[in-house]
Protein backbone atom coordinates (compact mmCIF):
# COMPACT_ATOMS: atom_id res chain seq x y z
CA UNK A 1 0.00 0.00 0.00
CA UNK A 2 1.11 3.59 -1.20
CA UNK A 3 1.36 5.45 1.84
CA UNK A 4 2.69 8.51 0.55
CA UNK A 5 1.19 12.40 1.87
CA UNK A 6 2.24 15.85 1.40
CA UNK A 7 3.99 16.98 4.21
CA UNK A 8 5.90 19.78 4.56
CA UNK A 9 6.81 20.32 8.47
CA UNK A 10 8.67 17.14 10.49
CA UNK A 11 8.47 17.61 14.17
CA UNK A 12 9.88 14.59 16.36
CA UNK A 13 10.23 13.77 20.00
CA UNK A 14 13.45 12.86 20.63
CA UNK A 15 14.07 10.13 23.86
CA UNK A 16 12.42 6.68 22.88
CA UNK A 17 11.52 8.22 19.67
CA UNK A 18 14.11 9.83 17.20
CA UNK A 19 17.11 9.04 19.67
CA UNK A 20 18.39 5.76 20.20
CA UNK A 21 18.59 4.00 23.62
CA UNK A 22 21.88 4.82 23.83
CA UNK A 23 21.14 7.51 23.17
CA UNK A 24 21.63 8.84 19.31
CA UNK A 25 20.82 10.01 15.96
CA UNK A 26 22.08 7.08 13.79
CA UNK A 27 23.44 7.82 10.34
CA UNK A 28 20.85 6.86 8.37
CA UNK A 29 18.15 8.33 10.34
CA UNK A 30 19.68 11.53 9.69
CA UNK A 31 20.50 10.77 6.13
CA UNK A 32 16.88 10.07 5.65
CA UNK A 33 16.10 13.69 7.39
CA UNK A 34 18.46 15.54 5.35
CA UNK A 35 16.29 14.45 2.10
CA UNK A 36 13.73 15.39 3.88
CA UNK A 37 14.93 19.28 3.74
CA UNK A 38 16.41 19.19 0.54
CA UNK A 39 12.79 18.09 -0.49
CA UNK A 40 11.87 21.94 1.85
CA UNK A 41 10.11 20.51 4.28
CA UNK A 42 11.12 22.23 7.58
CA UNK A 43 12.49 20.00 10.67
CA UNK A 44 12.26 20.46 14.33
CA UNK A 45 12.90 18.61 17.34
CA UNK A 46 10.04 18.70 19.97
CA UNK A 47 11.58 17.60 23.34
CA UNK A 48 11.18 17.91 27.14
CA UNK A 49 15.06 18.06 26.89
CA UNK A 50 16.77 21.85 27.86
CA UNK A 51 17.21 24.05 24.87
CA UNK A 52 20.77 23.34 24.52
CA UNK A 53 21.06 19.70 25.05
CA UNK A 54 18.73 19.15 22.36
CA UNK A 55 20.73 21.45 20.18
CA UNK A 56 23.51 19.78 20.08
CA UNK A 57 21.82 16.27 19.09
CA UNK A 58 21.02 18.56 15.77
CA UNK A 59 24.54 20.35 15.55
CA UNK A 60 26.08 17.04 15.37
CA UNK A 61 24.03 15.44 12.71
CA UNK A 62 24.44 18.46 10.92
CA UNK A 63 20.35 18.69 10.60
CA UNK A 64 19.20 22.26 10.42
CA UNK A 65 16.03 21.99 12.97
CA UNK A 66 13.97 24.59 14.91
CA UNK A 67 14.05 23.59 18.30
CA UNK A 68 10.72 23.18 20.53
CA UNK A 69 12.28 21.93 24.39
CA UNK A 70 11.12 21.77 27.64
CA UNK A 71 7.66 20.07 26.32
CA UNK A 72 7.21 23.34 24.65
CA UNK A 73 7.81 25.78 27.61
CA UNK A 74 11.06 27.17 25.36
CA UNK A 75 11.60 27.25 21.22
CA UNK A 76 14.47 28.47 19.28
CA UNK A 77 14.52 29.26 15.74
CA UNK A 78 17.68 27.15 15.43
CA UNK A 79 19.95 25.15 17.42
CA UNK A 80 21.60 26.64 20.19
CA UNK A 81 20.38 29.68 18.32
CA UNK A 82 18.58 32.54 20.72
CA UNK A 83 14.88 31.71 22.61
CA UNK A 84 12.39 33.18 20.28
CA UNK A 85 9.20 32.35 23.11
CA UNK A 86 9.24 31.08 26.20
CA UNK A 87 6.33 30.66 28.75
CA UNK A 88 6.70 30.88 32.45
CA UNK A 89 5.13 29.19 35.41
CA UNK A 90 4.27 32.43 38.03
CA UNK A 91 6.71 32.63 40.88
CA UNK A 92 3.67 31.86 44.09
CA UNK A 93 2.89 28.62 42.15
CA UNK A 94 6.40 27.28 41.41
CA UNK A 95 6.20 27.51 45.78
CA UNK A 96 3.24 26.32 46.38
CA UNK A 97 4.31 23.37 44.14
CA UNK A 98 7.62 22.89 46.06
CA UNK A 99 6.19 23.44 49.39
CA UNK A 100 4.08 20.46 48.85
CA UNK A 101 7.74 18.65 46.98
CA UNK A 102 9.26 19.17 50.01
CA UNK A 103 6.54 17.80 52.23
CA UNK A 104 6.45 14.23 50.42
CA UNK A 105 9.96 13.94 50.37
CA UNK A 106 10.70 13.19 46.91
CA UNK A 107 13.30 14.20 44.14
CA UNK A 108 12.41 17.41 42.03
CA UNK A 109 14.53 19.55 39.64
CA UNK A 110 13.31 23.51 39.05
CA UNK A 111 14.46 24.22 35.23
CA UNK A 112 14.76 27.89 33.85
CA UNK A 113 15.42 28.27 29.82
CA UNK A 114 19.29 27.32 30.64
CA UNK A 115 19.58 26.36 34.12
CA UNK A 116 18.60 23.45 36.94
CA UNK A 117 18.52 23.23 40.41
CA UNK A 118 17.79 19.80 42.10
CA UNK A 119 16.39 19.00 45.24
CA UNK A 120 18.60 18.36 47.82
CA UNK A 121 18.12 14.45 47.89
CA UNK A 122 18.78 13.80 44.37
CA UNK A 123 21.51 11.43 43.81
CA UNK A 124 23.91 12.72 40.83
CA UNK A 125 22.79 9.91 38.96
CA UNK A 126 19.72 10.57 38.18
CA UNK A 127 20.99 14.46 38.24
CA UNK A 128 22.15 13.41 35.03
CA UNK A 129 19.32 12.53 34.13
CA UNK A 130 17.57 15.35 34.48
CA UNK A 131 20.09 17.64 32.86
CA UNK A 132 20.68 15.32 30.04
CA UNK A 133 23.97 14.76 27.76
CA UNK A 134 25.49 17.73 27.07
CA UNK A 135 26.03 20.02 30.01
CA UNK A 136 29.51 20.62 30.13
CA UNK A 137 30.14 20.75 26.63
CA UNK A 138 31.87 23.89 24.91
CA UNK A 139 29.37 25.95 23.45
CA UNK A 140 26.61 25.09 25.40
CA UNK A 141 24.44 27.84 28.33
CA UNK A 142 23.48 25.26 31.07
CA UNK A 143 24.28 25.81 34.57
CA UNK A 144 23.52 22.89 36.63
CA UNK A 145 23.43 23.24 40.64
CA UNK A 146 23.10 20.64 43.54
CA UNK A 147 21.55 21.47 46.61
CA UNK A 148 19.32 24.10 46.05
CA UNK A 149 21.90 26.29 45.36
CA UNK A 150 20.67 29.56 43.32
CA UNK A 151 17.17 28.76 43.71
CA UNK A 152 16.00 31.83 44.12
CA UNK A 153 17.19 33.09 40.33
CA UNK A 154 15.68 29.85 38.69
CA UNK A 155 12.54 30.07 40.36
CA UNK A 156 11.72 33.74 38.85
CA UNK A 157 12.81 32.27 35.11
CA UNK A 158 10.81 28.51 35.94
CA UNK A 159 9.57 27.22 32.81
CA UNK A 160 9.14 23.25 34.02
CA UNK A 161 9.40 21.51 37.34
CA UNK A 162 10.53 17.91 37.02
CA UNK A 163 9.82 15.64 39.79
CA UNK A 164 10.74 11.66 40.19
CA UNK A 165 9.11 8.91 42.73
CA UNK A 166 8.85 4.92 42.07
CA UNK A 167 5.65 5.57 44.56
CA UNK A 168 2.52 5.80 41.19
CA UNK A 169 0.15 6.68 43.91
CA UNK A 170 1.83 9.21 45.44
CA UNK A 171 2.45 10.93 41.45
CA UNK A 172 -1.40 10.59 40.88
CA UNK A 173 -1.68 12.73 43.62
CA UNK A 174 0.26 15.01 42.79
CA UNK A 175 -0.93 15.51 39.60
CA UNK A 176 -4.38 16.02 41.47
CA UNK A 177 -2.65 18.71 43.26
CA UNK A 178 -1.57 20.42 40.71
CA UNK A 179 -4.45 20.49 38.73
CA UNK A 180 -6.84 21.02 41.76
CA UNK A 181 -4.62 24.25 43.28
CA UNK A 182 -2.34 25.61 40.16
CA UNK A 183 -5.18 26.95 37.43
CA UNK A 184 -1.83 28.07 35.65
CA UNK A 185 0.05 24.73 35.29
CA UNK A 186 -0.20 21.56 33.67
CA UNK A 187 0.95 17.80 34.15
CA UNK A 188 2.27 15.57 32.06
CA UNK A 189 4.90 12.72 31.46
CA UNK A 190 7.77 11.86 29.69
CA UNK A 191 8.41 8.41 31.66
CA UNK A 192 6.43 6.37 34.29
CA UNK A 193 8.46 7.27 37.04
CA UNK A 194 7.91 11.04 36.49
CA UNK A 195 5.80 13.90 36.38
CA UNK A 196 6.63 17.38 34.36
CA UNK A 197 4.17 20.40 35.02
CA UNK A 198 4.67 23.31 32.76
CA UNK A 199 3.00 26.11 32.47
CA UNK A 200 -0.82 25.81 31.51
CA UNK A 201 0.07 28.11 28.03
CA UNK A 202 2.56 25.42 27.11
CA UNK A 203 2.81 22.04 25.29
CA UNK A 204 4.70 20.47 22.64
CA UNK A 205 1.24 20.59 20.70
CA UNK A 206 0.48 24.67 20.74
CA UNK A 207 4.36 25.19 20.39
CA UNK A 208 3.61 23.10 16.62
CA UNK A 209 0.70 24.84 15.86
CA UNK A 210 2.74 28.28 16.09
CA UNK A 211 5.66 26.97 14.41
CA UNK A 212 3.30 26.00 11.41
CA UNK A 213 1.30 29.42 11.78
CA UNK A 214 4.68 31.39 11.60
CA UNK A 215 5.68 29.18 8.14
CA UNK A 216 2.58 29.40 6.92
CA UNK A 217 1.90 25.24 6.98
CA UNK A 218 -1.16 23.97 7.15
CA UNK A 219 -1.69 21.43 10.54
CA UNK A 220 -2.81 19.01 7.51
CA UNK A 221 0.66 19.21 5.88
CA UNK A 222 2.34 18.41 10.02
CA UNK A 223 3.86 14.74 10.03
CA UNK A 224 5.02 14.17 13.83
CA UNK A 225 6.79 11.67 15.92
CA UNK A 226 6.68 10.47 19.85
CA UNK A 227 6.37 7.85 22.03
CA UNK A 228 5.34 9.35 25.39
CA UNK A 229 1.98 11.04 27.13
CA UNK A 230 4.23 14.76 26.47
CA UNK A 231 3.47 14.12 22.68
CA UNK A 232 0.26 13.63 22.63
CA UNK A 233 -0.97 17.67 22.20
CA UNK A 234 0.96 17.63 19.32
CA UNK A 235 -0.02 13.95 18.07
CA UNK A 236 -3.50 15.41 18.36
CA UNK A 237 -2.51 18.70 16.53
CA UNK A 238 -1.00 17.46 13.56
CA UNK A 239 -2.37 15.68 10.76
CA UNK A 240 -0.15 13.16 10.20
CA UNK A 241 0.49 11.78 13.58
CA UNK A 242 3.38 8.28 14.02
CA UNK A 243 3.51 6.46 16.85
CA UNK A 244 6.94 4.78 17.84
CA UNK A 245 6.94 0.59 18.27
CA UNK A 246 7.26 1.13 21.80
CA UNK A 247 5.05 3.92 22.38
CA UNK A 248 2.74 3.75 25.35
CA UNK A 249 -1.39 2.83 24.54
CA UNK A 250 -1.92 6.05 24.83
CA UNK A 251 0.31 7.44 22.23
CA UNK A 252 -0.88 4.52 19.97
CA UNK A 253 -4.34 4.84 20.56
CA UNK A 254 -3.92 8.52 19.77
CA UNK A 255 -1.60 8.15 16.46
CA UNK A 256 -3.01 7.91 12.58
CA UNK A 257 0.15 5.51 11.55
CA UNK A 258 2.51 3.39 13.49
CA UNK A 259 6.09 2.82 12.92
CA UNK A 260 9.13 0.64 14.28
CA UNK A 261 10.86 1.57 17.46
CA UNK A 262 13.43 3.83 18.27
CA UNK A 263 16.73 1.89 18.13
CA UNK A 264 15.09 0.05 15.05
CA UNK A 265 15.32 3.86 13.50
CA UNK A 266 11.89 4.20 13.18
CA UNK A 267 11.40 7.58 12.41
CA UNK A 268 13.62 6.85 8.92
CA UNK A 269 11.06 4.44 8.49
CA UNK A 270 7.91 6.53 8.63
CA UNK A 271 10.02 9.25 6.07
CA UNK A 272 10.58 7.04 4.17
CA UNK A 273 7.18 5.22 3.25
CA UNK A 274 5.20 8.27 4.09
CA UNK A 275 7.29 11.51 3.02
CA UNK A 276 9.27 9.45 -0.01
CA UNK A 277 6.00 6.90 -1.05
CA UNK A 278 8.91 3.52 -0.39
CA UNK A 279 7.83 0.40 0.49
CA UNK A 280 8.95 -0.04 3.96
CA UNK A 281 8.12 -3.07 6.22
CA UNK A 282 6.47 -1.64 9.65
CA UNK A 283 4.77 1.34 8.77
CA UNK A 284 1.14 1.09 9.20
CA UNK A 285 -2.03 3.30 8.59
CA UNK A 286 -4.04 2.55 10.94
CA UNK A 287 -6.97 5.23 10.47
Amino acid sequence: MNLQMPIRLIATDMDGTLLTDEPLILPETADVLRRAAEKGIVLSLASGRLPDDASFFAVDAKLPMHVIALNGAVTLVKPLGAVQEAHHLPQPTVHRIMARLDEEKVQYAVFGVHEVVASDDMPLSRAKVVIGTFLNRAGGRTAFHNQKQGIDAVIQDCVKVVVFSQNLPLLDDLRAFVRDTCPDADVTSSWWDNIEIVPRSASKGSALQALAKSLNIPMDEVMVFGDSDNDLSMLKAAGVSVAMGNANERVRASARFETLTNDAQGVAAAIRAIVFGEDVPGVIRKR
